[in-house]
């Protein structure tokens, strides 16, 4: 009798294509899950980059006189007296990977 019934179970694939489905979706549930939090950090990254290069911005660059020309003149032209300081300073934007701190302030009253 158990020889039968479990040739019976061997023998029956009504079950397998919701098996097979429950196994597709699985794997692809994972792998949207895994996609979009690749794609969370990489634009977390690159945002945090843009914001690390606009912090560097060096707005140093002056123009001390306006620009002279002397047309018809012994002179062939001057130019402004411009000048910069480059001092860029850029590092990298980091993340933090750890969990979050809290701190318990002492001194408010339960």
């Amino acid at each position: 009798m158990h020889k039968q019934l479990l040739q019976q179970m061997w023998n029956d694939e009504s079950g397998m294509l919701a098996y097979e489905w429950t196994l597709l979706l699985t794997v692809l549930v994972i792998g949207i899950v895994t996609g979009v939090a690749a794609a969370r950090d990489a634009i977390i990254d690159e945002l945090g980059d843009a914001a690390e290069a606009m912090l560097a911005l060096d707005d140093s660059y002056t123009i001390d006189y306006p620009l002279g020309f002397v047309i018809d003149g012994d002179s062939t032209g001057a130019a402004s007296d411009s000048g910069f300081t480059d001092n860029i300073v850029y590092s990298d934007c980091g993340r933090a990977t750890g969990a979050p701190q809290q701190v318990v302030n002492s001194n408010s009253p339960n």
